[in-house]
């Protein structure tokens, strides 16, 4: 009888963090907070993009990583990549910094319409996973976030 109450508390106990974990990676927030281009070349520049995670759940995500993530300029793909492991604190942010190499020749339409706008969009997709419950069972859960400049 003890044994069997035993296990039901132990049961019990690991769907509650499957839950609490379950719900900070899905309540994660991905926003682009900053643009900038880095560096002016011939041939290609570089764009510099920070990103926060916030986390507003009441418990820490368990660590997750980006993977895979795309980078849109004014809609045209420029770059795919992933990010190291991290984890969020609950009720706090973290920030990541990318830097994508762009190429002009590949992306002559976007630069095209960012000169003629006189704004750069950048948007970053990408799909954030957690293994939750001791790495047993792996989540994901998709975010898209768009900053313009100009």
């Amino acid at each position: 009888m003890v044994a069997l109450l035993v296990v039901l508390v132990v049961a019990c106990l690991l769907c509650y963090q499957l839950y609490r974990e379950g719900e900070a990676i899905e309540r994660l927030k991905v926003e682009v907070v900053g643009t900038s281009i880095t560096r002016l070349g011939l041939t290609s520049c570089d764009i510099a993009i920070r990103l926060r995670f916030t986390n507003p759940s009441g418990s820490d995500t368990p660590t997750f990583w980006v993977s895979p993530y795309n980078v849109y300029v004014n809609g045209v793909l420029v770059a795919t990549g992933s990010m190291p492991p991290t984890r969020v604190a609950a009720g706090s942010s973290v920030y990541q910094d990318l830097t994508v190499s762009v190429e002009y020749s590949k992306v002559a339409r976007a630069l095209v319409e960012a000169i003629l706008r006189g704004e750069l969009r950048v948007e970053v997709r990408g799909e954030v996973r957690a293994r939750l419950l001791f790495g047993l069972l792996e989540v994901s859960a998709p975010f898209t976030s768009t900053q313009s400049a100009g």
